[in-house]
């Protein structure tokens, strides 16, 4: 079987590196793949991504709570509704199952992340009480390490990264136990291996009991219409609180989810792309995930709903979505991030201080000597650079993947880049002469 390689933190603890070489996560999120995808669609689900330069797979080994009904029928544990589990009952068809799919990404050159304990399983979260409404219990606690040796008595072979949590807050500190569990296990059986959590919407908090043993943190802006400033502000606050930790933006709006509770809004390429480089330009330039409405909780022309219930318009069909233009949009980052950092030779370094505007939107970071902003709109960009240097400058299109090259003129206090010509986002780059 093909292996992956090894997947490390760099020396600067701010990004990976795959067999001593820099790698960027580029992920998508594509959570209840083991109980909802045939292995034919599978397939050409696999090679699709693949071709999109996705390198990594954010999946969940349990049910996902509001993946689209109806489902395979196929359950990690002896189940007769898909909700409600004998935990002590593994059944070995679920398991054979996702050792092929897993042996499948691999073929396709794509890495595993397997989440351990999504958060409606485990008693003091929010989802938790969403499950509470449906009647659907968690899981015991003294089951948690038996689920956790399972998942790597059978996966590990597939190079996985082990992410412990799945959008978890920490209500109460009823879950402490139950990730505690988890993260002990996962340590112990499979020491050599990535290990993070995944966090809910807006959280920008760890319990001091796990940072130390996580390698790398993800953060989520999720899919507030009104709140997607999370994007630059979650960076800046887990790298004040954890700092030496790459950080992963793990779950931005998705392309074309409707925006949560219902709030009648579309989050179109424009808006995943300005959460993507709004955290990389944070901080946040170890990776980022793409996610597609349809795909992550697998839409077929006969779904009829979601498992437990859903705060998002309709999904589009999982054909549909796999076809949205802005994973190709994610899919350029890492091209771009290796010709500005000269194959990471340079890091990337929030730099907002250079910004000589009050409008938080537009992101700055250096680039070794350069300066890097992104512009969700077209308007002059002025940074306090040294205006006795000669400077250049070029903004590339994000949507129509263009470049122009535009005058750099001194101003009071720095440096005034003209307005680029284009009618959606930008990225425009700074250098000397």
């Amino acid at each position: 079987m093909a292996t992956l390689g090894t997947l490390a933190v760099n020396n600067r603890h701010d990004g990976f590196t795959l067999n001593g070489k820099p790698w960027f996560w580029l992920a998508d999120t594509c959570w209840s793949a083991f109980t909802s995808i045939t292995l034919e669609d599978w397939d050409y689900y696999l090679a699709r991504r693949a071709e999109q330069g996705i390198n990594t797979l954010q999946i969940n080994t349990l049910p996902q709570w509001d993946r689209c009904r109806p489902d395979l029928g196929i359950y990690p544990y002896a189940s007769e509704d898909g909700t409600t589990f004998d935990w002590s009952r593994p059944n070995p068809a679920y398991w054979e199952r996702a050792r092929e799919m897993c042996r499948m990404v691999v073929e396709h050159g794509i890495r595993p992340a397997l989440v351990l304990m999504w958060c409606n399983y485990v008693p003091g979260t929010w989802g938790a009480m969403i499950a509470e409404r449906f009647g659907t219990p968690v899981m015991p606690l003294e089951e948690v390490a038996a689920h956790v040796r399972r998942v790597v008595e059978e996966l590990d072979e597939f190079d996985p990264v082990y992410v412990v949590t799945g959008d978890t807050d920490w209500k109460s500190d009823e879950c402490l136990p139950y990730y505690e569990a988890a993260l002990a296990t996962v340590c112990e059986l499979a020491p050599t291996r990535l290990r993070t959590m995944h966090i809910n919407r807006a959280n920008r908090t760890i319990p001091a009991q796990f940072v130390d043993r996580l390698d790398f943190l993800m953060f989520q802006p999720g899919h507030n219409a009104g709140a997607q400033d999370e994007a630059w502000k979650l960076p800046e606050d887990l790298a004040a609180a954890h700092p030496g930790k790459p950080m992963v933006n793990s779950e931005p709006c998705y392309e074309m989810m409707g925006a949560s509770r219902n709030v009648y809004v579309r989050f179109g390429a424009k808006e995943c792309r300005a959460s993507a480089w709004s955290g990389i330009l944070a901080g946040a330039s170890a990776g980022v995930t793409y996610g597609a409405h349809g795909i992550w909780n697998w839409q077929t022309s006969r779904s009829e709903g979601s498992a437990l219930g859903e705060g998002f318009d309709a999904p589009f069909r999982w054909q549909e979505a796999l076809q949205l233009p802005g994973v190709w949009d994610f899919g350029l980052i890492p091209q771009v991030l290796g010709v500005l950092t000269h194959g990471s030779t340079d890091a990337v370094e929030p730099a907002q201080d250079v910004l000589d505007d009050a409008r938080e939107a537009i992101r700055v970071a250096r680039v070794g000597e350069r300066s890097v902003a992104y512009l969700p709109f077209a308007t002059v960009l002025k940074l306090k650079l040294d205006a006795s240097r000669s400077w250049t400058a070029a903004a590339f299109d994000l949507e129509g993947k263009r470049v122009a090259h535009l005058p750099v003129t001194p101003c009071e206090d720095g440096i005034r880049v003209a307005q680029h010509p284009f009618t959606a986002d930008a990225l425009v780059v700074v250098t000397p002469a």
